[in-house]
C-alpha cells in the first residue's frame, strides 16, 4: 500500500500544486501525493502551470481544492500531512481528525507581482530539493530524480 503525502498550502494554487506534481513525477508508486488549501483557488496560478510544464511535469488533473475533502470517508488518508505555510500548519495540526504525522515546511507563497514566474520557479527548485532529500529512499526512484532534474 502506497504512502499516501497531503500537501496543504493556503489557496492550493502555487505551493501545494507544485510538491504534488513534483512528488508522484518521481515516485516509483510507493508514494502517492496529493494537494489542497485552507480556502482554495478558483484555478491554479498561471506560473505554477508553467513552471510545472518547464519540467516535464502535467498539470492537467491539478484543481485547487479544500483540505476538507480528505476527512470524508471514502477519501484517501494521508500518512503524513507536510504544511507549506505557518498558518496552515497550526490550522491542520488543531483539526485534523485521523492519525497523520505533520510536517511543516514554511515556504513563502508566490505573489502576484511581474516576477511571479522567477518566483514559482524558485519555490520549485525548493520544493523539488526537498522532496528529494525528505523522500529518499522512500521510494523515489533515482533515475527518474535525475531525469526530472
Amino acid at each position: 500500500m502506497a504512502t499516501t503525502i497531503l500537501f496543504v498550502c493556503n489557496d492550493n494554487a502555487g505551493l501545494s500544486p507544485m510538491a504534488e506534481a513534483c512528488l508522484n513525477a518521481i515516485s516509483d508508486g510507493t508514494i502517492r501525493a496529493f494537494s489542497a488549501g485552507l480556502a482554495p483557488a478558483g484555478h491554479l496560478a498561471p506560473a505554477t502551470a508553467r513552471v510545472l510544464a518547464e519540467n516535464g511535469i502535467s498539470c492537467g488533473d491539478l484543481v485547487p481544492k479544500s483540505w476538507e475533502l480528505f476527512a470524508l470517508p471514502h477519501a484517501p488518508s494521508p500518512d503524513i500531512i507536510v504544511a507549506l505555510t505557518p498558518g496552515v500548519a497550526a490550522a491542520t495540526a488543531r483539526v485534523w481528525p485521523w492519525p497523520a504525522r505533520h510536517a511543516s515546511w514554511p515556504l513563502e507563497p508566490c505573489g502576484p507581482a511581474s516576477s511571479a514566474l522567477q518566483e514559482a520557479r524558485s519555490v520549485f527548485a525548493t520544493l523539488r530539493r526537498d522532496i528529494e532529500m525528505r523522500f529518499a529512499g522512500c521510494g523515489i526512484d533515482p533515475c527518474i530524480r535525475r531525469r526530472s532534474a
